[in-house]
């Protein structure tokens, strides 16, 4: 059982992977003063928290911030600078996510987003670790954007598909692996 965990507000977070392609571990991790919590999820949730991510930007009229960190200018996205603050730092990450339980919400009064999710258990019954982190849009701009950076960093996907496709050929269950596309 892990602890629950209230980030408000969170000095950054982001979104990173670790090892090879085909093999990485992909994490959030966000930082407060000196401390660093890190947690576990799939390559499938990092794509949909991102798209959320956008998704929330538009619906809160902020969606113009993430054009702006996508350009090259002293904060973009296509900068170094960038590349450092959004990377990974060492932490041992506290659990795996449940897939289901990821939510986020926008506090209006605040103008701060609400990013919670729970530990992934073995049975309803264990007892789970919860996290709510607070940000700001900007920060969560940034976050949209290293997450969709992460996952473009693997295997390309199969366009008709969606699997990842292999370096050596893809047999794509979509057409019994017959579509000289995918090969």
């Amino acid at each position: 059982m892990s602890q629950d965990v209230e980030i408000d507000p969170a000095d950054t977070l982001t979104t990173g992977a670790v090892g090879q392609p085909g093999r990485r571990v992909f994490m959030i991790q966000a930082t407060r003063g000196s401390d660093i919590f890190s947690w576990v999820l799939e390559k499938e949730q990092v794509t949909a928290l991102a798209r959320a991510s956008y998704e929330l930007l538009s619906q809160i009229g902020e969606h113009e911030m993430t054009k702006e960190l996508l350009g090259k200018g002293p904060l973009g996205a296509a900068t170094e600078q960038f590349d450092a603050a959004m990377a990974l730092k060492a932490d041992q990450p506290a659990f795996r996510i449940d897939a289901a339980t990821i939510a986020m919400r926008y506090e209006e009064g605040r103008n701060m987003i609400e990013l919670s999710f729970s530990e992934l258990t073995e049975t309803e019954l264990d007892q789970r670790g919860s996290v709510k982190i607070f940000v700001t849009p900007r920060q969560l701009a940034a976050f949209g954007i290293q997450g969709m950076k992460v996952v473009a960093q693997g295997r390309p996907t199969c366009p008709l598909c969606g699997h990842p496709m292999e370096p050596d050929g893809h047999i794509c269950p979509a057409t019994n692996g017959h579509n000289p596309r995918a090969r």
